[in-house]
């Protein structure tokens, strides 16, 4: 048997450090790594399949649009409608649903920096997403609507009623919202509120007039609020959908999702959240 000095000795020992060392390393910036970057590493044909074999699937979700998502800041925890439905989705792939906070004005560049697999929370479905991002099939349909004081029923019935320098509306920052009023809404007094779960409140206070919303969200907040009215509920301004939104190209992914938004659909699981959320 070779005999080995003792610098030799402690050669090795420093080179089996530096190895381990670097290994370390290399573990830490995977870790930091895009979502992408896992897929790409393990050569898999489909993010659904690196979401199977990672064992969770990263949602990514505002947390301020009540039914869809809300962070309830008493648990700490994510509660909704379309957190319900993906806590199923990830059900049917045998993986967790891990929920990461974003905003409505970072929902898209947070999604192409891959800080998650899907979008979710009442995303509304249209053409300009569509441009970037990957839209599922629409699984829930809704319309853009006032939500105003119990008082005011009889005042705003109408976008002509609405667009006046003396109606103040409150807005959200980023999504659709904000857009449908810069369009239609021009002469109004628009003021942008950057948490989105203050503003009926501050209707109801008398701080604003008009938010504009989705119907549903409308209804939610009238529901719980008396002094508050969902106007033109069964009337909106517009006729929309809501969608989930994922990455582009991964045909695979999108065509499991959509699957899975038919079955939900069949067995009328759409159906209950939207009882248990909006009813």
């Amino acid at each position: 048997m070779k005999k080995w000095t003792k610098s030799v000795m402690t050669s090795l020992f420093a080179a089996a450090l530096l190895v381990c060392a670097a290994g370390a390393g290399a573990a830490e910036t995977a870790a930091t790594q895009p979502l992408t970057a896992t897929v790409k590493k393990a050569n898999h044909e489909s993010r659904l399949d690196a979401i199977i074999e990672r064992g969770y699937i990263v949602v990514g979700t505002t947390g301020d649009y009540k039914p869809f998502t809300y962070l309830n800041p008493e648990t700490k925890e994510f509660e909704g409608y379309d957190i319900d439905a993906m806590k199923q989705f990830a059900e049917s792939l045998g993986v967790e649903a891990r929920f990461v906070q974003t905003t409505w004005p970072t929902l898209m560049s947070d999604l192409l920096a891959d800080k998650f697999d899907i979008a979710v929370g009442g995303i509304t479905r249209n053409t300009t997403r569509a441009k970037t991002a990957s839209l599922s099939d629409p699984y829930l349909y809704f319309g853009k609507s006032p939500l105003i004081r119990a008082t005011d029923k009889e005042k705003y019935k109408s976008l002509a009623d609405i667009n006046k320098p003396s109606v103040r509306i409150g807005v959200n920052p980023g999504g659709t919202n904000q857009a449908f009023v810069n369009e239609y809404l021009p002469k109004a007094t628009v003021t942008v509120v950057e948490n989105n779960l203050d503003i009926p409140g501050l209707i109801a206070n008398g701080t604003y007039d008009v938010m504009i919303t989705d119907n549903i969200e409308a209804i939610v907040y009238s529901k719980a609020d008396p002094r508050l009215y969902a106007a033109l509920a069964d009337d909106t301004f517009t006729k929309n959908a809501t969608s989930y939104m994922t990455h582009r190209g991964d045909y695979i992914f999108t065509s499991y999702l959509n699957l899975w938004i038919d079955e939900m659909k069949l067995q009328g699981k759409f159906d209950e959240l939207y009882q248990k959320w909006v009813k």
